[in-house]
């Protein structure tokens, strides 16, 4: 270690040093790529920082300066790959740091030997390539980007989804709108991160709200924009199967109790984040696995050939852990269960995000060398990961392909390739389309093809009758379909009956912030005398007590008061006529009705005098 009296000497030196070679984008800027190749130490160096599964060969498929900042990545069929380059990263806002780079392999020695820079654009997040067009997340938008002549650079831009996610002007890109996936079903689904956006507003003009993290889905030409799921912290990316099932890793709120936690993620269901998983863990699903501390970053599902047993699975990237993950899942009812601790296809330093050709190709993406922001111009690289003596079958052109001959190509055992003919087949409107769909439906569970149903399929009375199923996920995607719905005749209907349970049409109508709602629970409360009902009425009334408050676009931060039911809870119209009723409640109910009211009232964050009264009541009572 220097000694004191060098160690000012030293200094002096690296100041000076440094002011000889000033790094010209400190401030903005990002250097154009160059198709230069490195030099074999440089690439061996490089290598040493990354570990594949034994039977996977690895190659350094681009560095700088033909790329860096890899945030994410998408391959098309052919192995063409498109990186989102952003050396802002999460807490930059310099100008001109962003872009997405187009990298090609043309002698397939598995180094990229062509690059370009495909367009320009602030703080580039998830990408999709598409036949001819790249669907791209910048925030505040969702583009797409159409490459007609396919020369590598983008003619036209054209605003699918505008203000998904806030701009530079509002914050930089942390927590933001991230990943973008295309299903099997011809959407797009998009990760949002917890910070949420104002007023998406969709090319039909639909427009869309959320404040808090999940997934957002949207057709490819900007129509039916639609929350998904709601309730995650900040996934980056989801990765989904040939037969719909999305999968996430999220992120941890920082010691705040919430985990690197992995998710399967259904439509309508709500995964707890930051209002629900603290203190009302049944009303939110569990996750397929808790990992404890790292980072969540990008995912893919894998279903190529070659892979053998790694093969038909999830994984997902953690900058903090330092690998790619593979996921072994299994179906349950209708969700998954982990079967065993995930194992690492590829460990490197900072995996951002990784993604796979229809040529058995795996493109794994690193943020080695810098953090949040910029650090300087070589920063990260990507390798490519090929199974050991695989070979792929010759690519077909799809769009020469007649539709039986497409029809033939939803057989391989390529997933990607099956993606592919199914845009092709979309594209042409051919009904191969629905009858594809409905073979991968027939493959489901019978409870997961039931949860799955609600968005849409599902009637009214199939929903109120799934409310009280077996199956808890059933049941909570039932709920909050039905709250969706507006369903509450239905809902006192199946109560008045006694359909079921009556917990499960009591958590559907406290989600409904109607007067009728409030008046009917209250004029049950007055007509029963089942205790077990009226603790049921009394803990909707107390959850509709409060509302979740205008949200004016303030951040809640990475530490977000998580004690719920609401974040910001504030009065509503019926607040006053509610009170009353538990007021009266406090002060007739047996010891033990009032025990459990005051309990969930302070669960609800309900302040009264009259439960502390009646507390210390109770206390006298029985010391």
């Amino acid at each position: 270690m220097p000694s004191r009296s060098v160690l000012p000497l030293l200094f002096l030196s690296l100041a000076s040093a440094a002011a000889q070679n000033p790094d010209p984008y400190a401030k903005s800027g990002n250097p154009a790529p160059q198709a230069t190749p490195l030099a074999a130490e440089q690439e061996t160096a490089l290598l040493k920082d990354v570990k594949v599964a034994d039977g996977f060969d690895v190659t350094l498929f681009a560095a700088p300066p033909m790329v860096n900042y890899p945030v994410f990545v998408t391959a098309a069929p052919d192995g063409t790959l498109y990186v989102s380059s952003d050396g802002n990263g999460s807490l930059g806002r310099d100008p001109g740091r962003g872009r997405v780079i187009r990298l090609r392999d043309t002698d397939g020695d598995g180094h990229a030997d062509e690059t370009r820079v495909f367009c320009e654009v602030d703080a580039p997040r998830g990408l999709v390539w598409d036949r001819d067009r790249l669907y791209l997340v910048h925030p505040p938008h969702l583009s797409e980007y159409i490459d007609a002549d396919g020369d590598g650079v983008a003619e036209k831009e054209n605003i699918l989804v505008k203000n998904i996610a806030f701009g530079y002007e509002d914050r930089p890109a942390d927590h933001t709108t991230n990943g973008l996936t295309l299903g099997i079903d011809g959407w797009l689904y998009i990760a949002g991160g917890d910070f949420g956006f104002m007023d998406a507003e969709g090319s039909d003009g639909r427009h869309l709200q959320h404040r808090g993290g999940g997934v957002i889905r949207v057709r490819p030409d900007g129509t039916g924009l639609e929350l998904f799921c709601t309730g995650t912290r900040n996934i980056l990316e989801v990765a989904i199967s040939p037969t719909m099932d999305v999968f996430a890793r999220d992120n941890t709120n920082d010691g705040g109790g919430w985990n690197v936690r992995f998710h399967h993620l259904l439509p309508l269901t709500n995964q707890g984040y930051p209002r629900l998983f603290k203190n009302f863990p049944n009303e939110c699903i569990q996750p397929l696995a808790d990992y404890g501390g790292g980072s969540g970053c990008g995912a893919v599902f894998i279903d190529e050939p070659g892979f053998g047993e790694w093969n038909h699975a999830p994984f997902t990237c953690d900058w903090g852990t330092g690998a790619l993950w593979h996921h072994q899942v299994r179906p349950k009812g209708a969700t998954f269960e982990e079967t065993r601790d995930p194992l690492p296809l590829v460990r490197m330093t900072r995996p951002t995000d990784a993604d796979v050709d229809a040529m058995g190709h795996l493109y794994v993406a690193s943020w080695k060398g810098a953090t949040f922001k910029w650090e300087g111009p070589d920063v990260g690289y990507i390798v490519r990961v090929t199974p050991k003596g695989s070979s792929a079958e010759a690519l077909p052109d799809f769009d020469s392909l007649k539709d039986s001959e497409l029809r033939g190509q939803l057989q391989s055992p390529s997933f990607r390739r099956r993606l592919a003919a199914m845009q092709t087949l979309r594209q042409r409107n051919s009904p191969i389309v629905a009858e594809h769909l409905q073979q991968i439906d027939d493959h489901q569970t019978d409870e997961l093809r039931l949860a799955t149903s609600f968005p849409e399929r599902a009637s009214d009375d199939e929903v109120i009758a799934a409310i009280s199923h077996a199956d808890p996920v059933v049941a909570h995607a039932a709920i909050h379909a039905a709250a969706v719905r507006k369903l509450d005749r239905h809902l006192f209907s199946a109560l008045d009956e006694g359909q079921g349970h009556p917990s499960g049409p009591l958590r559907a109508l406290q989600l409904l912030h109607t007067p009728g709602v409030v008046g009917g629970l209250i004029d049950r409360l007055g007509k029963t005398s089942n205790s077990e009902l009226r603790r049921g009425i009394l803990a909707a009334l107390c959850r509709l007590h409060f509302q979740e408050g205008a949200w004016k676009g303030d951040s809640w931060g990475t530490r977000p008061d998580t004690r719920g039911p609401y974040y910001q809870p504030e009065p509503w119209d019926e607040t006053e006529r509610i009170a009353a009723v538990l007021k009266q409640a406090l002060e007739s109910s047996s010891p033990d009705e009032a025990a459990f009211l005051i309990q969930v009232m302070r669960l609800n964050r309900i302040q009264s005098d009259d439960a502390l009264a009646r507390v210390l009541a109770l206390a006298q009572r029985d010391p």
